[in-house]
């Protein structure tokens, strides 16, 4: 049998391998059906999975950075209220609880965003869901927050995805960076 959009023989595959053209014919019994291929000869999940972890390991690190620098600006330089003085930033006592409570929740977000990347990176079982996840929690950061979880979910969501990525997970077979 040949494939009817390229002419590529195809032996009783329900996607023929050259194009990834369907042939009509049912998936193997007894074994997952195998996504098709696509023009490049791999799925969107195998094609992108290794800069979208690339793309949250350096976001996490931007969110950190970024943190750093208003804090160095909050309290080396700027107007008395950049300085931490007014009443509102210290609360009751001197500890400065919004300080403190803005430095964890940007902390919690460096960690999650992190553990995205390496998820994915290390292609771990759990790193899709997750992704997911932290994807739909960072689609209201604006511009490279929102930017990123569009790529993630249009990437993590498409169709055949789940079973791509654990065909991927399960294989572990992580180029090194």
């Amino acid at each position: 049998m040949f494939c009817s959009r390229c002419g590529q023989p195809v032996n009783n595959q329900p996607y023929c391998p050259q194009c990834g053209a369907p042939t009509g014919l049912a998936a193997m019994p007894g074994g997952p059906a195998i996504p098709p291929p696509n023009m490049y000869g791999a799925s969107r999940v195998q094609r992108h999975l290794r800069t979208l972890g690339i793309l949250w390991v350096v976001y996490a690190c931007y969110q950190a950075a970024v943190w750093l620098l208003l804090l160095h600006f909050a309290f080396h330089g700027g107007s008395p209220w950049m300085r931490g003085t007014e009443p509102w930033m210290y609360g009751f006592h001197p500890g400065g609880w919004l300080i403190h409570f803005i430095a964890i929740m940007v902390f919690a977000r460096v960690i999650l965003s992190l553990a995205a990347g390496v998820g994915l990176l290390t292609r771990q079982p759990w790193g899709r869901v997750f992704a997911i996840v932290i994807a739909f929690l960072t689609l209201i950061k604006p511009l490279l927050g929102t930017a990123l979880a569009i790529y993630t979910l249009w990437v993590l969501l498409c169709r055949n995805a789940g079973q791509e990525y654990d065909t991927l997970s399960m294989s572990r077979e992580v180029r090194p960076l």
